[in-house]
């Protein structure tokens, strides 16, 4: 056991816990129930699955899929057979929280018979099924599945259990916590946009912090004033526009924060929106729990740290 833990870490850090996933890699446990007419003997089997996931598409992932059966008894006889089944599923879901991911899969593929017997033959198959995915880092997550297998040859059914770890890898990697506040500063300086300063010479915000529920979106009318003060500015300014920069506390993955705070300073423009700006003056970006202002060892600190901040800038010139 302490040789498979240490396996999955190493294999784990090789893969990069601090990446945007592309690619997955799944060795799976599969236990197959085969349907009573098929005089079958239920059997367990040993798989493997590459899945692509999507940035921008209606699709969350697809996923080829290999699965090997040896020795599968027919019932009330000597005989044997050895299965073998390739396929192709599409994947569509949604975050429950923060590690937990539900989705519905569907697709189909051909399984081939060493030995085909009582009506049992090689030939494709559609499938459909139900997972949940839930996430130990960035990654690297364990996965619980189960599908409905339906031959084409009969319409006979197989209903299959999968038990898989899921490894990712392929994205581009995030930089070190220590490089990134200067790296941002960078970035900030040699951007084209120039930001606005206040009297004081730092950059003007306006922060609406502490008032997102944890794990939410929604718009507090706490924050109401704030937001039309940040219309109000825009309106009085019209060589203004705004970045709406969501933050999160560090509960959970970094790719869920990512999304989450995205989702935040979304919320925000789209408040703005409703005050008269310009949705093309509007500039949302996530940066997750990259940049607390808070500690995140206390309740307090983690409240405030789940943020939306808006930052001004000059209009280029056209």
């Amino acid at each position: 056991m302490k040789r498979l833990l240490l396996g999955l870490g190493l294999v784990s850090t090789l893969f990069g816990a601090d990446q945007n996933i592309k690619f997955e890699v799944t060795p799976t446990f599969n236990y197959n129930y085969f349907e009573g007419n098929l005089d079958m003997k239920n059997r367990y089997a040993p798989g493997i699955r590459l899945g692509y996931h999507f940035d921008n598409f209606w699709l969350d992932q697809v996923e080829l899929g290999f699965e090997y059966y040896s020795n599968v008894k027919y019932a009330n006889t000597h005989e044997t057979t050895d299965i073998s089944r390739t396929y192709l599923n599409a994947i569509k879901g949604f975050d429950l929280n923060k590690r937990f991911y539900f989705y519905g899969l569907a697709g189909g593929g051909y399984e081939n018979f060493s030995n085909a017997a009582y009506d049992n033959k090689s030939g494709g198959f559609g499938q459909y099924g139900a997972g949940i995915k839930f996430s130990l880092s960035d990654s690297l997550a364990l996965r619980l599945e189960t599908r409905d297998q339906i031959n084409f040859n009969d319409a006979n059914h197989n209903w299959v259990t999968t038990l898989g770890i899921s490894f990712g890898f392929g994205g581009e990697k995030k930089q070190s916590v220590k490089n990134e506040s200067k790296t941002r500063q960078i970035e900030e300086n040699t951007q084209a946009e120039t930001y606005v300063l206040d009297e004081s010479g730092k950059q003007k915000v306006i922060s609406l912090e502490g008032h997102f529920g944890f794990n939410k979106t929604n718009i507090n009318p706490v924050f109401s004033q704030k937001i039309k003060k940040i219309a109000k500015i825009l309106d009085e300014n019209k060589n203004y526009n705004t970045i709406l920069e969501g933050h999160t506390d560090n509960i959970g993955s970094k790719a869920y924060n990512k999304k989450l705070s995205q989702k935040r300073a979304q919320s925000v423009a789209k408040e703005l929106e409703k005050y008269g700006v310009d949705k093309n003056r509007i500039k949302t970006i996530g940066y997750g729990e990259e940049h607390p202002r808070s500690s995140n060892a206390t309740k307090e600190g983690r409240a405030d740290n789940r943020r939306v901040e808006a930052k001004f800038i000059l209009k280029q010139k056209q």
